[in-house]
């Protein structure tokens, strides 16, 4: 049944499970999601489209025991994701936690209680092509500063995995891996590369450049104002950077404050963003000037936030 089987099966409930081995092959190498809630029937996501199972509910007992396995037994020790509201599995896979926020001082999350769903987010290792890419980072002497651009599911961590694999072959990268989604093992690290694992973003860019002394440093889902203020240090220090962001269009992502600034301040030398409907494959690619031309056609739309802007230059 392939990686499906022993990676995601071992933690779902019995009915689930037996649903999935009579799926089939053909059905199970197009599975994207596992969608379990109490009282309610598993669904299914496929790349062609979504199953509902009527016959197939789960109960609350069930939802806790797959918690319980999922968070290995100690919600403790993964405490930081589920603050995001994720556990990544062995494999890359993700899996999304639907309950009730506890909150702490000043509203920030600081665990959940009352689990009632689970979103299990398959990964897979697919094929993609990079090779224009590479031509746009390894370019006239010197690594390029990029980004990845894309909405869920189109591909943005399998794309930047291809990239590092065939860059860690020409210069020394660094993968600050907070979420153990790029290389979840160490069979999988490609030569060349050192990968950080678990440590948040900010903190494991800082290390990097304090310990690793990589040429370019890799990161995926980078947005919010700590993680962009690293990735200026970086390119302070003359270290290039790779990253991934979400959004589903340059509009979008021209909303993002610190990321608007980075590009306004020319740290960003092109955006690949991906096609919605093909995964991994890219739809289009802006360079320094396309990106500063297409965020001058909608400022008049970006609201402007004083206090969050990112300084490249002290």
């Amino acid at each position: 049944m392939n990686h499906i089987d022993t990676e995601i099966l071992p933690y779902l409930p019995s009915a689930v499970s037996s649903a999935l081995y009579d799926l089939g092959d053909e059905w199970l190498n197009d599975l994207r999601e596992i969608r379990i809630r109490v009282k309610a029937p598993l669904l299914l996501i496929f790349g062609r489209g979504r199953r509902v199972f009527d016959g197939v509910f789960c109960s609350k007992e069930d939802l806790d025991s797959t918690f319980r396995k999922v968070c290995g037994s100690s919600a403790y020790t993964h405490r930081n994701e589920i603050r995001s509201g994720f556990v990544t599995l062995a494999g890359g896979h993700r899996v999304g936690i639907v309950g009730t926020a506890v909150l702490g001082e000043l509203g920030k999350v600081e665990g959940m209680r009352d689990v009632v769903g689970l979103v299990f987010r398959v990964a897979r290792d697919c094929d993609v092509a990079v090779d224009g890419l590479i031509s746009r980072i390894l370019c006239e002497g010197r690594i390029r500063n990029g980004l990845i651009v894309g909405p869920p599911c189109s591909g943005k961590t399998t794309v930047l995995r291809a990239l590092v694999r065939k860059l860690s072959q020409r210069v020394q990268v660094a993968v600050v891996d907070e979420r153990s989604e790029l290389f979840p093992s160490l069979d999988s690290v490609p030569v060349g590369c050192d990968v950080l694992r678990g440590y948040p973003k900010p903190t494991g860019i800082l290390q990097a450049l304090r310990t690793l002394a990589p040429s370019v440093i890799v990161c995926d889902e980078i947005g919010n104002l700590d993680e962009v203020t690293a990735m200026a240090d970086g390119l302070r220090s003359g270290v290039s950077l790779l990253a991934s962001a979400h959004a589903h269009s340059s509009e979008e992502l021209f909303r993002r404050p610190p990321i608007r600034d980075l590009i306004t301040l020319g740290g960003i030398d092109f955006a690949a963003f991906l096609r919605h409907d093909a995964v991994g494959e890219v739809g289009k690619v802006l360079d320094e000037e396309a990106l500063r031309n297409a965020l001058a056609e909608v400022s008049s739309s970006v609201p402007v936030v004083r206090g969050d802007g990112v300084d490249l230059h002290t």
